[in-house]
């Protein structure tokens, strides 16, 4: 059985998840792309205050849909925001029954970078020049760093430089989109 693959991308805000799995979907165009941004989104118009409903309700929906896209499809899977651990606890059987390997990618971005990218944003996220300090901020990222990732500085990499990162690891080439002008544009 040929061997499947997810891809998990993950990383502190303003690192480019979301630049980076739009842009790795118009060079996989036979992978299926599981947005938990796009899951967040259908909450959005309710203005909800406390967002912890919605984090896990979202990220229910993520492991259910990746559950079926492995059942029911056996395609190759790109998912942001998810973590192996917990890809491994919930779909631990299906893992093994349609032969998927995870691979982890971790983005980083100095702090420095990361609030000039926070300003530039239309709805910054995190006010990340108040609240972070240097030591405070390189000390989440290595508490986020699990075994086996494999680590990106987006700061010193174009995005197509760590998009063909990405894909060195993964042994892919990458190949053109058919509906790439209609995929999302997130940047």
């Amino acid at each position: 059985m040929k061997k499947r693959k997810i891809i998990l991308i993950s990383g502190l805000s303003t690192a480019g998840k979301t630049t980076i799995s739009y842009n790795l979907t118009k060079v996989l165009p036979d992978w299926v792309f599981i947005d938990l941004w796009a899951i967040k989104n259908i909450f959005e118009p309710l203005g909800l205050k406390d967002r912890k409903d919605i984090i896990s309700i979202s990220k229910k929906a993520v492991i259910t849909l990746t559950r079926e896209v492995m059942k029911k499809m056996q395609r190759n899977i790109i998912l942001q925001e998810a973590q192996p651990t917990s890809i491994k606890k919930y779909l631990r059987r299906e893992l093994r029954k349609y032969n998927y390997k995870i691979y982890s990618i971790y983005l980083t971005v100095p702090l420095k970078h990361a609030i000039k990218r926070d300003i530039k944003r239309k709805k910054p996220t995190m006010g990340i020049g108040k609240n972070w300090t240097e030591e405070r901020w390189n000390k989440k990222i290595k508490t986020n760093l699990k075994k086996g990732d494999i680590v990106i500085d987006t700061s010193k990499n174009t995005s197509k430089a760590v998009i063909n990162i990405i894909l060195k690891h993964l042994n892919e080439k990458p190949k053109k989109h058919p509906y790439a002008n209609k995929l999302r544009k997130y940047c």
